[in-house]
């Protein structure tokens, strides 16, 4: 899923980026959500800082007014975390477009702010370009997103040891490579994410890809990282075969 950025110090221009930008997302059925909608390019800065794995959609504006960044200087700034981000300008000054091509921050459109209607149909035009060549060629990168509060971030399939149910209903915890999250969810969706996942114990989804080991004694499998996690008498026959097809493919 792509994370949508707006940057814009127009406070009315800002919410109606928002809702037009959410209500496509919604009719065309995107698999997008906006992320941060903001007036201040630190903003924009700080959350890709803690997410250093997104790939967004910029909308930008290019003067801030009062703030002591520009634009060009946060969509070059973008690409030191994103360098496969795309990103829109939206604007009144025309006359910035030979600096965006000087700077080679790869801007995807730049759009003129003073016709809403071709505003609309550009802003439009630049989502349908993006999730067309997705569909095309399509993400390769297997992800969850994970909702703790107010920060999110995405965590590669590939990376997610197993889940685990907490004492807290509708708390869950993701072990992965590096680390424990805690967040909302329900135990039984998360074998939802692809066929490597499997419900082996009440308490525990675990991804079949990590896992090193079967103790048939002790009821319970190794992670790759040496973690355990109990394993029901019934799912025992699942877990052996995935290892025995993972041993001689």
């Amino acid at each position: 899923m792509m994370k949508v950025f707006i940057c814009e110090d127009e406070a009315p221009l800002r919410e109606f980026y928002h809702e037009y930008i959410d209500k496509q997302i919604m009719i065309k059925e995107l698999d997008a959500h906006i992320a941060l909608t903001t007036d201040k390019p630190t903003d924009v800065l700080a959350y890709l800082k803690e997410n250093p794995d997104t790939t967004g959609i910029y909308f930008l504006d290019i003067d801030f007014g009062k703030n002591e960044m520009d634009g060009i200087t946060l969509a070059k700034k973008i690409r030191e975390y994103d360098t496969l981000g795309k990103i829109v300008f939206i604007t009144t000054h025309d006359e910035t477009v030979p600096l965006i091509f000087k700077y080679k921050v790869e801007a995807l459109d730049f759009i003129i702010k003073d016709d809403p209607e071709q505003l609309m149909k550009s802003i439009t035009d630049c989502l349908d370009s993006i999730f067309l060549k997705q569909q095309v060629q399509p993400e390769k990168r297997e992800q969850i997103l994970i909702r703790n509060g107010k920060s999110e971030r995405y965590v590669n399939y590939k990376d997610v040891l197993f889940f685990e149910t907490t004492h807290k209903p509708h708390v869950l915890y993701i072990h992965t490579k590096n680390g424990r999250i805690h967040f909302y969810g329900a135990i039984k969706d998360m074998v939802d994410l692809g066929k490597n996942f499997e419900r082996i114990h009440k308490s525990y989804v675990v991804n079949l890809d990590n896992v090193r080991s079967l103790d048939k004694e002790m009821l319970e499998v190794t992670m790759n990282n040496g973690q355990r996690c109990a394993v029901s008498r019934k799912k025992m026959r699942i877990v052996r075969d995935f290892l025995d097809k993972k041993q001689f493919s």
